[in-house]
């Protein structure tokens, strides 16, 4: 029997996931039997139908009562806005009569007594979220750590970020091959729905500035996210992420002091091996076309984690190692949350 998955926030994770579960399969890779949000149903048929990134679904979308009709699959809609209720409240309770193996949150905003709740009333065995919620029982990035995962101590699953998911396979191959003393990441990372189309209020007021306009700064958990996963690399992490006035695909610049000397051409080899072996269509190793570079927007709905930049990896004095990447920050980390789904599947008691 297939995965019984329900879904609470249809921003772009949840709404990309759900997308990308019909899309890789005609009846649906996991059987998704509900949907949560707080938008009138109409609203969320409009988005899953136009979507100004990723365009039109590769199956038919209508609503009708109370169900989404996705490629002519029935999923139960329910409006329901944690943000007003406690969770205690058992304001999820009509979930319980779908038989949940997991409930997948995509809002942000639950803590993790939202979540102990969720299972203690027995809306859903697991709960899988899409950040670095405090108090987790375990952050996996599928292709490095997912093997860690076990049915019977872990009920609260993170699956990380989607900066952690390209970052953390990187940095398991340079610490696990070289050690890392320390690194400087900088992220170059599309503007987010949070940010202002003008000049307003925002609780991080440079998020407030009009985003189309400005190269705004602002923190990133992505050194949190991998050392979550890499524990070893606790305090050897310092990130910053830039927001900029695109759409998608996101940029990751990082400079990595290595523990032992090497050579450009090892690094390069270790790479290439992993990209074609155990880590084959999370990692991918990127050469250009025609020997002509290629920009973000050439990355938009690729699969990978982290698609390596060769031609701008750089090694100075045999340990200071350079290194770009690319990924679409929300396709590609939709793919994730469906294979970190396969894995809660595959370890169902």
């Amino acid at each position: 029997m297939s995965l019984r998955v329900g879904i609470v926030g249809l921003g772009r994770i949840g709404g990309g996931v759900l997308r990308n579960n019909f899309a890789q399969a005609p009846g649906g890779k996991y059987d998704i039997r509900v949907v949560c949000d707080v938008m009138p149903i109409d609203h969320v048929a409009y988005l899953i139908a136009h979507d100004s990134t990723y365009g039109r679904p590769p199956f038919t979308v209508d609503y009708e009562g109370s169900d989404l009709i996705l490629g002519g699959n029935r999923v139960r809609y329910q409006r329901v806005d944690r943000r007003r209720s406690p969770p205690e409240s058992d304001s999820f309770a009509p979930l319980r009569e779908f038989d949940l193996d997991v409930l997948f949150d995509a809002t942000g905003t639950a803590s993790i007594a939202d979540f102990r709740a969720l299972i203690r009333q027995k809306v859903a065995k697991k709960i899988l979220c899409t950040w670095n919620v405090t108090g987790g029982d375990i952050s996996v990035v599928f292709g490095v750590n997912h093997q860690s995962y076990d049915p019977a101590l872990h009920d609260v699953i993170s699956a990380s970020t989607c900066t952690g998911n390209a970052m953390v396979p990187l940095c398991y191959i340079l610490d696990k091959h070289f050690g890392v003393d320390y690194a400087r990441i900088i992220t170059i990372h599309p503007a987010l729905s949070d940010q202002k189309v003008l000049d307003g209020y925002h609780p991080s007021s440079q998020l407030g500035r009009a985003c189309a306009v400005s190269i705004v700064p602002t923190p990133t958990n992505v050194g949190k996210s991998t050392a979550l996963v890499l524990p070893e690399l606790d305090g050897k992490l310092d990130s910053l992420s830039y927001r900029v006035p695109t759409a998608i695909v996101s940029v990751i610049d990082f400079t990595a002091n290595l523990s032992r000397d090497t050579e450009l051409e090892e690094v390069s080899e270790l790479f290439n091996s992993y990209a074609n072996g155990t880590l084959a269509g999370i990692l991918h190793c990127e050469y250009g076309a025609w020997g002509h570079q290629k920009a973000s927007i050439d990355y938009q709905e690729t699969p990978y984690s982290a698609i390596v930049l060769m031609e701008h990896l750089t090694l100075s004095n045999r340990r200071q190692l350079g290194v770009a990447l690319m990924h679409d920050n929300e396709h590609a980390y939709c793919r994730r949350v469906l294979d970190v789904l396969g894995v809660l599947e595959s370890r169902r008691g």
